[in-house]
């Protein structure tokens, strides 16, 4: 878990001059923060060329799945690495291209802060 502790240390002064001080140790864990595009442009010019949620923070990449599917509810791509996306291809050897159109997205993982599992579901639109 991504945890980060800070020792916090306040001091009272009074007007007599008399000082007081008091230490707490302070515990923050990151919040889960990501974003998924709803288009990507797989057309080789070097910008947009791969469709992947971005995650900032609050997530465990251990547990991270991203499917891709058709319109007919096909499986045709599938990672279980956050920094792999999907190019547009697909087929067994991820060699034929996919049609311009609109896909369904569905990411599964973990949150750091308390394992929980999350599934979140869109779409996203190919243009070519």
């Amino acid at each position: 878990m991504n945890e980060i502790s800070f020792n916090i240390k306040l001091f009272a002064f009074s007007n007599l001059g008399c000082v007081d001080s008091i230490t707490k140790n302070l515990t923050y864990i990151e919040d889960l923060i990501y974003y998924v595009p709803n288009t990507f442009t797989p057309d080789g010019n070097q910008y947009n060329e791969t469709f992947k949620p971005i995650f900032i923070s609050g997530f465990n990449p251990l547990n991270y799945k991203l499917q891709i599917y058709n319109r007919w509810g096909e499986l045709i791509f599938e990672s279980n690495d956050s920094s792999i996306g999907w190019d547009g291809s697909y087929g067994a050897n991820q060699t034929n291209y996919a049609p311009e159109g609109t896909y369904v997205w569905k990411i599964n993982f973990k949150t750091l802060r308390n394992d929980k599992n999350v599934q979140e579901v869109g779409s996203i639109n190919l243009i070519r």
